[in-house]
């Protein structure tokens, strides 16, 4: 029996439920009032939440800025690469999914497997592979765009590259996988190059699924400065291909480096360490020695090998670290003594081959009979070390240290570069008799190429100490200069008086007795070279090993660039620098010097041993021929047959040779083959011994490096080899070098 409500209890039930709905309504109120009023204290978090259920977001990653060199040649810059993912709740089919795996480890090399389980994840997003090359990306949006997919996404990144490979390995640097830099001007000036990351932003509902396209908003990155360093791609090209060289005659157990640089305003054009790494591939370890110590580990042994390897192999010798310069630094020492007036080049030495420097302590000159009488530019171009110790004592410890440290020992020079290294000395209350002795020719100290090279400049420069350093300026994208690099002084270690009178005193280094291994012939150069052995070293590997080194500028008379060669621990042939280091300097600036724009000025003595280019004269008449040879310097040919067009010739075309070479111009069909000599040995002779040995076995000689018209320069090496079989008139390079034992 239904029970009708009363009109009293209608009235009752409204104002119950009425009621309710105004307590659930104030306390939805009170907590909107609640949020609204302390959002400011504890609120934010709700409107984030609210933003983030609402919005996902993608960064966009910035370009990394470019790095010039001086020339606007590229060394490192940014190529574009994508990041592939997918959403896993925007695929709405296992179908799709299986089409989508298949589809991507078909383009991008993966395992199907290892792709499907990713689709099939709660994720938003699921990463499947970084860093894909263009043509790949262009592949999976044309896969996606034919089977209509979604779920597919990808972000546009960067992956830095560098063209040249090794070039500079030491200076540039590289960078890690998130395109941070790990080393190098990559490091140093990582904030210059990153730039600003962007984001994609797009709106999604409440279950998390994209909006479309229209509720997207792009924040575009802002792509990092570039840097344009003051290396130059051709001088560095020069300096690695002969350091590779000399690693390959020398075997360095230590590596070798050079440094080229301006040497008036600090600008480092080329810069060099041996064996180098390619900066696409920097964790490959491929130097030789490095290899050596990875052998026979394994497990957490060999990670720990290897991890030291590499930092050992990214380590930039020229300035992160120390070596013993040995005579290099007794141009700081001569110059000292030379400005406080307390030797000048009226002075004279007698050295017997030692001096004793104090009581139980002698120390002995390179040359064991010692030099005799000797004036002050003869102590330093004989790298007398007796005539130096007498020079330091002149100075005392004093002024020894003053300008010890005017030179820029007791500092870093400051270039902008990481990890440059303290120089380690005996300090100023400690500098006795012995160990200022030993400092005046450059041992009982420990610096860097880097303050060599710097106080060398300051030598030969009016005497100014410069800041070496690698970027010249920092531009946008639009190329507009943000911040340029000048040279910067920072003090004038001596007068502009004394420093030409070291230029004079360097030029007779490299010029005495008829040039030495570091002379180019033309050019006037001043410099010295310098060989120190590792006291240590010697203990710990229970042999003398040495350090071999060379620092030269040009031109002598108004210098513009000096180079410092050091090769440590030559473990083959010759250690003195004069020997190792100084032909080195001479293939580098024989190369350089041209580049600069320097004339050549040959004295009457170089111009009878520079090499003549044979001209081309195949197909000319014979006539012809000999007017060309003789317009070249070269003596008549030999002509072999009775035609009168010349068909083949020996030496060929552009083979350097000497004025008084035999050229064979071949007019009919004998063939140059037909008439076999065997070369010669022509080692360790002199090089008109070589000259008449090579031309009495109807060849020619093309003589190799600069020291060729010192008498006492010694052929060492040969090419083609003795007992070779060639065609007569075939050209032989000969090497001729000074036993120079200066050091």
């Amino acid at each position: 029996m239904a029970i009708n409500p009363t009109r009293k209890m209608k009235f009752k039930l409204n104002i119950v439920v009425l009621g309710l709905l105004t307590l659930v309504f104030t306390i939805l109120m009170g907590r909107i009032l609640y949020i609204s009023c302390f959002a400011q204290v504890g609120g934010v978090k709700y409107g984030v939440k609210a933003y983030n259920q609402q919005l996902g977001a993608d960064t966009i990653n910035a370009n990394r800025g470019t790095i010039y060199d001086r020339n606007m040649n590229a060394l490192a810059r940014s190529a574009t690469v994508w990041t592939v993912s997918v959403a896993p709740n925007q695929i709405d089919s296992d179908e799709k999914r299986e089409k989508i795996a298949s589809g991507l480890a078909d383009i991008l090399g993966m395992d199907k497997e290892e792709i499907l389980a990713k689709t099939q994840k709660k994720n938003k997003y699921e990463i499947v592979k970084k860093k894909v090359e263009k043509p790949e990306a262009d592949k999976i949006t044309e896969f996606v765009k034919e089977n209509k997919l979604s779920g597919v996404h990808m972000v546009e990144d960067s992956r830095r590259y560098y063209p040249l490979g090794n070039t500079a390995s030491h200076v540039i640097g590289f960078t890690g996988s998130d395109n941070q830099g790990l080393a190098g001007v990559e490091i140093k000036y990582n904030d210059v190059l990153s730039g600003t990351p962007g984001k994609v932003v797009i709106s999604q509902n409440a279950l998390g699924t994209n909006m479309p396209f229209e509720y997207e908003y792009y924040y575009p990155a802002q792509d990092g400065n570039s840097l344009v360093l003051t290396l130059d791609q051709t001088l560095q090209h020069y300096v690695d291909k002969a350091l590779k060289e000399a690693v390959d005659t020398h075997a360095p157990g230590n590596r070798t480096c050079a440094i080229m640089m301006d040497v008036n305003n600090g600008e480092i054009v080329a810069m060099s360490t041996q064996p180098d790494f390619d900066l696409n591939d920097p964790f490959t370890i491929t130097d030789p020695n490095l290899l050596a110590t990875l052998e026979g580990k394994e497990g957490d042994e060999l990670k720990e090998a290897k991890s030291t390897a590499q930092s050992r192999m990214w380590t930039n010798k020229a300035i992160s670290e120390t070596y013993e310069p040995g005579s290099v630094f007794k141009v700081v020492t001569s110059s000292a003594a030379l400005e406080e007036k307390t030797m000048t080049l009226e002075n004279t030495f007698d050295c017997s081959g030692s001096v004793q420097v104090a009581p139980g302590t002698t120390m002995k000159c390179w040359k064991a009979g010692g030099h005799g009488h000797e004036s002050f530019v003869d102590a330093v171009v004989n790298s007398c070390n007796p005539a130096f110790i007498k020079i330091g004592a002149s100075l005392g410890p004093d002024l020894f240290y003053q300008y010890f440290t005017q030179y820029g020992m007791t500092e870093k020079t400051g270039i902008d570069l990481p990890g440059e290294s303290k120089s380690l000395y005996v300090a100023k209350k400690d500098l006795g008799v012995v160990s200022l002795a030993s400092e005046s020719f450059g041992q009982s100290m420990s610096i860097t190429p880097m303050q060599m090279l710097t106080a060398f400049c300051a030598t030969v420069n009016g005497g100014y100490l410069v800041t070496p350093h690698v970027v010249k300026q920092v531009i946008d994208n639009d190329g507009n200069i943000v911040q340029s690099y000048d040279g910067k002084v920072r003090r004038q270690a001596i007068s502009e008086e004394t420093s030409e009178t070291m230029r004079y005193i360097l030029e007779q280094v490299v010029s005495a007795n008829g040039g030495s291994n570091a002379s180019v012939p033309g050019y006037r150069i001043a410099g010295k070279s310098g060989t120190a052995q590792k006291l240590a070293r010697r203990q710990e590997l229970g042999k003398d090993v040495y350090v071999s080194s060379f620092a030269g500028a040009v031109p002598a008379d108004n210098p513009q660039y000096a180079l410092l060669v050091m090769v440590d621990e030559p473990t083959s042939g010759a250690y003195y620098g004069g020997a190792v280091a100084s032909p080195i300097f001479a293939e580098i600036m024989t190369d350089a010097i041209p580049y600069f724009g320097i004339s050549p000025e040959y004295t009457e003595e170089e111009l009878e041993h520079l090499a003549v280019s044979v001209p081309y004269l195949e197909s000319f008449t014979v006539e012809e021929a000999k007017a060309k040879l003789s317009d070249a310097g070269l003596a008549a040919p030999e002509i072999i047959g009775s035609g009168d067009t010349v068909i083949r010739q020996v030496p060929a075309a552009g083979s350097n040779v000497s004025k008084d070479a035999s050229v064979l111009l071949y007019t009919d069909d004998t063939d140059p083959n037909a008439s076999m000599v065997t070369v010669p040995d022509v080692t360790n002779l002199t090089q008109e011994q070589a000259r008449i040995r090579l031309t009495n076995a109807g060849l020619n000689i093309s003589y190799s490096n600069t020291a060729v018209q010192n008498t006492k320069a010694m052929s060492t090496s040969q090419s083609p080899a003795a007992g070779e079989s060639v065609p007569r008139g075939t050209v032989v390079t000969v090497e001729f070098l000074t036993n120079d034992e200066t050091g």
